[in-house]
């Protein structure tokens, strides 16, 4: 399996501090096994005959040396320089673009540079080559947003964000009745001109309202993504087409349905959750040998309702997933289907597919099957009130309940058992290797109008956790079903963290007074990561640890799962918000139909020749996507997966930068997330919002000077000796918020030494720890919400009763 390694092995050689090794060396740097040692040979002769790597003297190995020109993707920075990533990886990686040398090309463009090797640049992990932009091969297809200003008799308009750092000529601001202040979209007509100091020129396409409005600037950041919110009339009328299906199948189930609507079935949610895609139900195995519980996940049967090819299966592959924004869903399918008739809601029949796992007394999966189904839900339980159920606290239940506060004995054993399953699940899963961190997350808290007036500690019931071990099973169970089958899949792969980040991690953990080798494996993290928890250096360790961690996505190349410590994985559990596991459902149908088609039996699990046949039978269904499509969705859903994360971390801040716009001059405590030769990042530890601190606005004596110790990684006062690195907590000061370009600068008061943790933690003797919860790094994380978790405060010194945003789904 070459290609199991093949992007491994080019981010490895990409990477600044990369130095040219041979083969065994590189073997040896990426922690190879005598068992991959063919696969992972195979992969690097392959990429050298493909001209992506290159032979270098004394058999090193190496990307290809940067060439006279460079194509690639341009990226602007404020500061008015920028660089180009190039399509095909070269030795030098990213070009840096200075200043009046971008031609008129604007940000996101996809560029032709000329390069040119500079004397007396480069050491310092900086390449010796820059570029000028010569060509615009192909214009971004995207429209810029930003706010309307006037200077002299000349209208201008500030784009939001840091991509663009000049403003942008308007010539026709009254066409569209456009007020100054009002929040614009444009789009550009005449492009600038570096050499010239000429500005971009636009027109306004759409006017949404007021600046700085919560509802216009939600508008705004989905114009800027590209997120749309209205559906076509076309997909409008094949969602509802789709939706009297279950209407008429109400009085008749289809034969290939097992009835589960008398099994006691319930949802655990969000209190505010509309779409609910998972359900699950439990039984208790005596007398069945070594199988000690039987698990039911129950996923709502969007494949079901959508035709393949169809204008509904288009857009959703378009949306690629639904996008939770603060107060705001844009869902990837009409909400007549995810929040009606796909949407497990309680008391009413609904179609699933369900996959049954058997467990030993250990947590060990011992069988499982899939099968078409219908249930009916017989309870919607919030987390807290179902985690009030397991402690047997009726009256806490109660408080958090959006249903009937019925609780029949049924029910509650099957939460204390599920409460056990799950436990034991996780014990498993650690052993196995799983990786967890203790970071905080927080909720925001609006007003009436949307303004984010406060955020408050997320809740830590044990319930999200209980479903987030059953929906990885769920996804586990699925992807070694198909693995089984040898039936190409979508596959959520998480990479091995990399040498590099590995090395950094190590010189860390050194001065924090901890020896890991050099390259830790899943156990030796996780003694890192149990060892300072509930310690000091926790938040410090933990985040160092995550820095480490590449970015989850979706491919079918068998790679794994490093951070759940899966061999296979995929993601089945969520097919109304994500495209991935739509594709999942849409093959099983094909497996589950053949398999009733040949006569295999439906009611246990598959083995030997049965699996066989099955597989034969399944490989051509068009319902199954060749490798080279699973490829290609695997790309275009992991880019609109990004989009989607990417949009809600920018309305997210500037809702919070707002609010400490009105707060300019008070003291918050903070933590280093990171340090640079320019200065430090601090995170504001009430709101989990960056700043920046300039090196001049660093703690001590002025004449003091600060510099980037690149051994430890952490900045280093020359006179006093003191030291700034990550995970170290100081009180800052907001001094400036830039919210146009979603900004803050932040000034350390002279602590004379860092706090830590634990002085915090005295300081608050009620504050709830955070419990270790996996990670994905992604938007499929640990808690891989249905939505930023949000609350609302009326606009009086009462606190009112708090409302939540959907939870963006479980794993």
């Amino acid at each position: 399996m070459p290609d199991r390694y093949a992007r491994r092995i080019l981010d490895h050689l990409a990477d600044r501090r990369y130095q040219p090794r041979n083969l065994r060396q590189l073997i040896d740097d990426l922690g190879i096994t005598a068992e991959q040692r063919a696969d992972f040979i195979n992969a690097v002769e392959d990429l050298l005959k493909k001209d992506q790597l290159v032979c270098g003297s004394e058999d090193t190995i190496g990307l290809p040396p940067v060439g006279d020109d460079m194509v690639g993707r341009f990226r602007s920075h404020e500061r008015g320089f920028g660089f180009v990533v190039p399509d095909e990886l070269t030795e030098h990686g990213d070009l840096f673009i200075p200043p009046g040398k971008s031609g008129d090309a604007m940000d996101g463009d996809r560029v032709r540079a000329k390069v040119r090797r500079e004397r007396g640049r480069g050491g310092g992990g900086r390449s010796p080559f820059t570029g000028t932009i010569v060509e615009v091969v192909q214009r971004a297809d995207r429209q810029f947003v930003g706010t309307l200003m006037k200077k002299g008799k000349t209208h201008l308009v500030n784009v939001d964000g840091r991509a663009i750092s000049e403003p942008i000529i308007i010539r026709d601001a009254g066409a569209k009745n456009a007020r100054v202040g009002d929040k614009v979209v444009i789009d550009i007509i005449d492009y600038p001109d570096a050499k010239r100091n000429e500005l971009a020129e636009g027109v306004i396409v759409e006017v949404l309202g007021e600046s700085g409005l919560p509802d216009v600037e939600t508008q705004s950041v989905m114009r800027a993504y590209s997120l749309a919110e209205k559906f076509d009339k076309q997909v409008v009328s094949e969602a509802r087409a789709a939706s009297q299906k279950m209407e008429a199948a109400e009085d008749n189930i289809p034969e290939d349905r097992e009835d589960l609507r008398e099994t006691l079935i319930a949802t655990i949610d969000p209190p505010n959750a509309k779409d609910f895609d998972d359900a699950i139900s439990i039984t208790k195995l005596e007398g069945k040998g070594d199988a000690a519980w039987e698990l039911g996940v129950h996923i709502a049967d969007v494949a079901h309702f959508v035709e393949l090819g169809g204008a509904l299966d288009q857009e959703a592959y378009n949306r690629g997933n639904s996008t939770y924004l603060p107060r705001k869903v844009i869902p990837m399918l009409p909400e007549v289907l995810s929040n009606g008739v796909c949407s497990l809601q309680e008391g009413v029949d609904r179609f699933a597919k369900s996959v049954f796992i058997r467990y030993d007394a250990e947590g060990h999966v011992l069988g499982q099957r899939f099968a078409k189904t219908v249930i009916r839900s017989a309870k919607r339980l919030t987390y807290l009130e179902a985690q009030a159920l397991i402690d047997d606290d009726l009256r806490e239940a109660r408080k958090h309940c959006k249903s009937e506060a019925k609780y029949p004995r049924e029910l509650i054993k099957a939460l204390k058992l599920m409460n056990e399953l799950s436990r034991t699940i996780r014990s498993r899963r650690f052993k196995q290797g799983m990786i967890t961190l203790g970071l905080p997350e927080v909720e925001l808290v609006f007003d009436d109008a949307g303004h984010v007036v406060d955020a408050q500690p997320e809740d830590d019931a044990y319930t999200h956790t209980l479903i987030e071990m059953f929906m990885v099973e769920a996804n586990e169970a699925a992807a070694r079903l198909f693995n089984d089958l040898k039936i190409p899949m979508i596959r959520r792969v998480h990479a091995d963290p990399d040498a590099h980040g590995l090395k950094d991690l190590r010189t860390f953990a050194r001065v924090a007074g901890f020896n890991i080798p050099a390259k830790p494996s899943r156990k030796e993290l996780q003694w890192l990561l149990d060892k300072v928890r509930d310690t000091p250096a926790q938040h410090a360790v933990h985040m160092a640890v995550l820095k480490t961690l590449s970015r989850a996505e979706y491919a079918p190349t068998p790679i794994g799962h490093f951070a759940l410590a899966s061999e296979h994985y995929t993601h089945f559990t969520s097919p109304i918000r994500r495209y991935p596991d739509f594709v999942v459902h849409r093959s099983l149908n094909a497996v589950l139909d053949k398999q009733r088609e040949a006569g295999l039996p439906m009611d246990q699990p598959l083995r030997g020749k049965g699996l066989k046949q099955l597989s034969r039978k399944v490989a051509n269904d068009e319902r199954v996507p060749s490798e080279e499509e699973l490829v290609e969705i695997g790309r275009h859903c992991s880019t609109t997966e990004r989009n989607s994360t990417d949009a809600e971390r920018e309305l997210r801040k500037f809702l919070v930068l707002q609010l400490l716009s009105t707060r300019l001059g008070e003291d918050f405590s903070a933590t280093v997330t990171g340090v640079t030769g320019q200065g430090a990042f601090l995170q504001i530890d009430a709101y989990l919002v960056d700043g920046f601190v300039k090196l001049p606005d660093l703690p001590g004596d002025k004449a003091d000077r600060w510099q980037l110790n690149p051994n430890t990684g952490a900045l280093v006062a020359q006179r006093s000796g003191r030291t700034i690195a990550i995970g170290d907590r100081f009180t800052a000061r907001v001094a400036n918020i830039d919210l146009p370009r979603r900004q803050m600068e932040l000034v350390i008061l002279d602590d004379r030494k860092p706090r830590r943790k634990q002085d915090d933690d005295k300081k608050q003797p009620g504050k709830k720890k955070k419990r270790g919860v996996p990670q994905d790094r992604a938007m499929l994380g640990a808690k891989d919400r249905k939505g930023s978790k949000v609350t609302r405060r009326k606009k009086s010194s009462t606190m009112k009763k708090k409302k939540r945003s959907p939870r963006r789904g479980k794993r």
